[in-house]
């Protein structure tokens, strides 16, 4: 079908929650009135068939959704700076900033780095999602893949779902870890808060692999390598084993560790990320199917802080 934006994705069950639900949380910048509209509308399949909002699945399921243009929510195009790191006719690679959400979702239409890409890129309002394809939380920097048409769209994201896109993140937590190189704990919705992610025993396989580059000494350097790409995944990974990343305010310590370091103290209570970057990524190009890779460093308050946990260390073992 010509001018039609087509959705297609994989979910797997979550118990109790209904598959309108579900697929809000794919599509969180449709309302779940709009996407109750498209299943009573038999715009959505699943497995093939059409399904009603009420519907729940027992097994993972593939998801097919059909969207005219004039059905889409009307996201403005906003002049807002944003770093293009690397671009080609296929797609760009964007090193978003920490305090910055990837996309538009339901009460949430307006500074993003969506409504920046079709301001800088008009042509990818054409393109589902506006060529995002995977996505950072707010106040997590790093890189971010952007398709440009949709051959590429297609290739990448089956790419992400088949697990052959390589993604590593610069992360500082709290505490030493002494040795540990890989997390396999399933993930899941909260119990009791909607907006949190926990480890479930029924959740969906969550697999984090870590390096430890360097240990302080309250505080350690990692590298992870996300196997799989939950919701919250690397966050609620090192928090489950007591060591949540620095300034993560949904998963880490109430309070600081560093109270003895004034400085230290202040630079931590006046920053409003957290040390957590997307440093790496590694694909085939959906072109020439050749090996893409591309890396960045974190951002300034991120090093910042880092070296001031360097600092704080070294003063107190001499």
């Amino acid at each position: 079908m010509k001018n039609v934006t087509f959705y297609k994705f994989d979910v797997e069950p979550e118990k109790g929650m209904r598959l309108d639900q579900l697929i809000a949380l794919q599509l969180p910048e449709y309302s779940r009135s709009r996407i109750k509209n498209w299943m009573n509308a038999e715009k959505v399949l699943i497995n093939g068939k059409t399904c009603s909002p009420k519907d729940k699945i027992s097994s993972r399921s593939m998801i097919e959704i059909a969207i005219h243009p004039l059905e889409e929510v009307d996201i403005v195009a906003e002049n807002i700076p944003i770093d293009v790191i690397y671009e080609d006719e296929d797609f760009l690679v964007v090193n978003k900033i920490s305090g910055m959400v990837t996309h538009t979702a339901a009460g949430n239409y307006s500074g993003t780095l969506q409504n920046a890409l079709l301001y800088k890129y008009p042509e990818l309002r054409n393109i589902p999602r506006a060529g995002i394809i995977h996505r950072l939380d707010k106040q997590t920097s790093g890189l971010l893949v952007i398709t440009r048409n949709l051959m590429s769209h297609n290739n990448l994201s089956k790419q992400i779902q088949s697990r052959k896109m390589i993604k590593k993140y610069n992360v500082l937590v709290s505490g030493i870890i002494n040795h540990i190189d890989i997390i396999r704990e399933k993930i899941g919705r909260h119990k009791v808060n909607r907006k949190k992610m926990a480890i479930r025993d029924n959740g969906k396989e969550s697999i984090s692999k870590i390096k430890i580059i360097k240990r302080y000494e309250n505080a350690s350097s990692l590298e992870v390598d996300l196997v799989t790409g939950r919701t919250h995944q690397i966050r609620v990974h090192l928090a489950y084993i007591g060591h949540p990343v620095i300034g993560d305010k949904l998963y880490g310590f109430k309070r600081s560790i560093y109270n003895r370091n004034s400085k230290l103290k202040h630079t931590l209570n006046s920053y409003t990320g957290q040390t957590l970057h997307a440093k790496f990524l590694k694909f085939k190009h959906p072109s020439s199917n050749k090996e893409f890779s591309i890396d960045c460093l974190p951002p300034e308050d991120f090093i910042k802080i880092e070296s001031l946990i360097d600092i704080d260390s070294y003063a107190n073992t001499n």
